[in-house]
């Protein structure tokens, strides 16, 4: 899955930020349960094969798979800390979102890993047989 494009309909914001693009072209809908979904489904595979949960930094990255976040989020107009600084935020709104949504559970300051949310059962057919051809692992 990619990083969501800077491209939404539902509204028009004041300004232009390649992050706050990210995220709002990650959260929009329709897209953006199937992302909380998909976030759930490698939580609970990941428990399912490791035993405990992610980090959010590996959800994350199991979620998007992106090599290289500066490739994905351009922004020139930011010095490296800045943009480091603003895709830790991406992130860490990401995990508060879907844990919002209840697709998975993660309290910041007290966990130190993401446990499965809430997932419908149609979903959990297919991450049993994804998590037992090892495609989230």
């Amino acid at each position: 899955m990619s990083v969501g494009e800077d491209r939404y309909e539902s509204f028009a914001t004041a300004v232009e930020d390649p992050y706050f693009g990210a995220l709002l072209g990650t959260i929009d809908e329709p897209g953006g349960t199937a992302t909380a979904n998909q976030a759930g489904l490698l939580t609970r595979a990941w428990w399912d094969s490791h035993g405990t949960g992610p980090t959010c930094a590996e959800l994350i990255g199991a979620v998007f798979e992106v090599d290289d976040w500066d490739d994905a989020i351009e922004d020139p107009s930011r010095t490296l800390l800045e943009r480091r600084e603003q895709l830790d935020l991406l992130h860490r709104w990401l995990i508060s979102y879907w844990s919002r949504l209840g697709t998975i559970a993660f309290m910041p300051g007290h966990d130190d890993v993401v446990r499965p949310g809430r997932i419908g059962p149609a979903l959990l057919g297919a991450a049993d047989r994804a998590a037992q051809s090892g495609r989230f692992c």
